[in-house]
């Protein structure tokens, strides 16, 4: 065989670490698998019997599973079975190439403190050593109750922000499992690299893998690598419809995505745009309107915002709008806002905008301040309830004033399902969609002997 069929071969095989098996790209490893047929920054650390470990933007992390690609659970080495480190630092990830999962919450953990009577003593552990301050308790709290006990937390020592699991938060909070347990568990991140250039790659029939100087993707086909895929399409095949485009501000965008200049073969329900000569175009959901503000391939994930509160808070005619679409899910970290329109009776210290001269309207931002406010509803014209995502309900959180409100764009994230999205298309083209081993990230489109995209 010549150099490059070898190079197809060997990156064609997955390889095991520790415990985890049927690893591939763009995982590597210095001793298992060569860096080229893996990416810089996936690197795994493998010792027989444990778990691999990665670096992740300077942090080591545990590699507990990948039972789901592109999902892993990960756990920070230095707090490994110990909710007190030797030192305190938020845990970060790398952009580029990670990013958090939807079903994440942050803990806020605040070491050093003194005994506070008032914050519930399931959220209280104690780390044994004295700090800088003398005190030795330690909390974890949601944000919720970091907001009503702030004020007592001001005598620790520090604080830091951790993720956990959403069925881990759970469980803390139902007191089936302790900040050990939390920790040990890990959390899940999302990661990709280059989902466009493997997916068109393995299409073609070849092998994701990179350059090992410049670090730029390759797909080594059997005979020679490329820069993307194996073969050329005509503009017939289902592979023009992953030719990246732009709409606006949004760029790297692919099918499903579409616009009303891409061919009819291309085009899916829900995700075609329009008006492309505004930074955030139009996106079509459902028969409404939405902004679409950003696109991460990654995650599957769209942040948009209903069109008809994109300049204002202010509705004519308000109308609670529910997105039902078997491809589009909201992710559980989403919050709710409910804002409630032209109100004779307001709660005390409200956060208001004024919609008409003699009434009022005011928004509650969580489920204990609409439970507080559900009195004042009767003296309301109307409400609706309006999701947000976890960042901008923080933000909302922080700023708490009238003018943050009128400024504010009602943005929250939407997941997208690609790989189901993909294989109804492709089998309504009389073809058979497949999900290799260890990628139902990148699921395959065959057409007889052939593979395309």
């Amino acid at each position: 065989y010549s150099d490059d069929h070898d190079l197809f071969l060997e990156c064609n095989q997955t390889f095991n670490c520790g415990t985890i098996q049927g690893i591939g790209y763009p995982f590597w490893s210095p001793t298992l698998r060569p860096s080229y047929c893996g990416h810089h920054g996936f690197e795994l650390i493998c010792q027989q019997n444990q778990s691999p470990v990665i670096t992740i933007d300077t942090q080591r992390f545990h590699v507990l599973n990948m039972t789901r690609p592109p999902l892993m659970t990960i756990a920070p080495v230095d707090t490994w079975e110990d909710p007190c480190p030797q030192q305190f630092h938020n845990i970060s990830l790398n952009h580029n190439l990670f990013d958090f999962a939807a079903t994440i919450r942050n803990l806020t953990i605040f070491y050093g403190c003194p005994l506070e009577d008032d914050i519930p003593f399931q959220h209280r552990f104690n780390c044994g050593t004295t700090t800088s301050n003398g005190n030795t308790y330690a909390y974890y709290l949601d944000e919720s109750l970091s907001r009503i006990h702030r004020s007592e937390l001001t005598d620790c020592d520090t604080s830091i922000i951790v993720p956990v699991n959403q069925s881990e938060f759970d469980e803390l909070w139902n007191e089936t499992d302790n900040i050990v347990g939390a920790w040990n568990k890990g959390f899940e991140v999302m990661y990709q690299k280059d989902m466009i250039s493997c997916l068109a790659c393995r299409n073609s029939g070849g092998v994701c893998g990179s350059n090992s100087s410049s670090l730029d993707f390759l797909c080594f086909c059997p005979d020679h690598p490329c820069s993307k895929s194996c073969v050329v399409f005509d503009d017939e095949n289902f592979a023009q419809c992953f030719d990246s485009f732009s709409c606006g501000d949004i760029h790297n965008l692919m099918f499903p995505f579409s616009k009303d200049d891409r061919s009819l073969l291309c085009r899916q329900d829900g995700f075609v745009l329009s008006k492309c000569e505004d930074p955030q175009p139009i996106i079509h959901i459902g028969g409404n309107e939405y902004r679409l503000m950003y696109l991460n391939h990654s995650t599957s994930t769209m942040s948009i915002v209903r069109n008809d509160l994109w300049e204002q808070s202010c509705l004519p005619n308000p109308i609670n709008i529910t997105i039902n679409d078997s491809f589009l899910t909201y992710p559980p970290t989403n919050r709710h806002l409910t804002l409630f329109y032209n109100c004779s009776n307001v709660p005390q210290r409200p956060i208001i905008f004024p919609c008409s001269p003699e009434l009022l309207s005011f928004y509650a931002d969580d489920l204990s301040e609409r439970d507080t406010y559900r009195d004042f509803s009767n003296s309301c014209g109307t409400n609706i309830q309006v999701q947000v995502n976890q960042s901008s309900f923080d933000e909302l959180q922080n700023e708490r004033n009238e003018y943050m409100l009128e400024e504010w764009r009602f943005g929250f994230n939407v997941v997208y399902d690609f790989p189901s999205i993909f294989c109804e298309r492709c089998d309504n083209l009389v073809e058979k969609c497949s999900n290799l081993v260890n990628s139902p990230r990148y699921p395959v489109c065959k057409s007889g002997m052939l593979t395309f995209l």
